[in-house]
């Protein structure tokens, strides 16, 4: 199966080389380019439905992190990519709290890279080698407990603040997240226990938390 991309970012030299990097590798496809996020947007209304975007963070118009969260909402099969540099620390933990699969600088080398991508294809997270001590903290934070847990340990720590009658606005206040990352984990925590009640969470909660 071909897995297609769509690159962004607002160097045009940068596509470029992804773009030569990639051009050789079988099983991959580039199918479109934009150079800010708004070019990003047009392309996914479009009908252009990559696999994987790989996005840098800041962009002009609409950056990357605002991007992320669109995606994450409204097209929640296409993984996300962030493309970044070690300077961008903050920028790149807001990245992945919008839903963002994976994480690598901009000097990555060609293995690495291919590597990451076919990773998020599986479904599986990617982070670059030497990460920054968030961004490692981040992603231990988001490890699944164990083998036989069902929720993370973000989803765990919501439900918990929703058995004590937290609202989302307080959660992201607690955890330093935005409410709609909060939002988003909600959701997900309904899906996964398959309790569309707010009440039901809450029992839940109560006897197994």
């Amino acid at each position: 199966m071909t897995i297609k991309i769509i690159i962004a970012d607002d160097h045009q030299l940068f596509i470029d080389g992804i773009k030569l990097i990639l051009s050789k590798e079988i099983g991959v496809e580039i199918i479109a380019e934009a150079n800010n996020g708004l070019e990003l947007i047009n392309l996914i209304e479009a009908e252009k439905k990559p696999d994987i975007i790989l996005t840098d963070i800041r962009m002009p118009i609409v950056d990357g992190i605002s991007v992320t969260k669109m995606l994450t909402k409204d097209f929640p099969e296409i993984k996300v990519l962030a493309l970044s540099m070690f300077d961008q620390t903050a920028d790149v933990i807001e990245m992945l709290d919008a839903g963002a699969k994976g994480y690598v600088t901009k000097n990555v080398e060609k293995k690495e890279l291919v590597s990451a991508i076919h990773t998020l294809a599986k479904g599986g997270y990617y982070f670059s080698k030497n990460l920054p001590e968030e961004i490692e903290n981040w992603f231990k934070h988001e490890e699944i407990l164990s083998e036989d847990a069902y929720l993370t340990k973000r989803e765990i720590e919501i439900l918990q603040l929703l058995a004590k009658g937290r609202t989302s606005l307080q959660m992201a206040t607690q955890l330093k997240l935005s409410k709609y990352t909060v939002d988003t984990h909600r959701k997900n925590i309904h899906k996964k226990l398959k309790i569309k009640s707010n009440t039901g969470l809450v029992k839940y909660a109560l006897k197994n938390l």
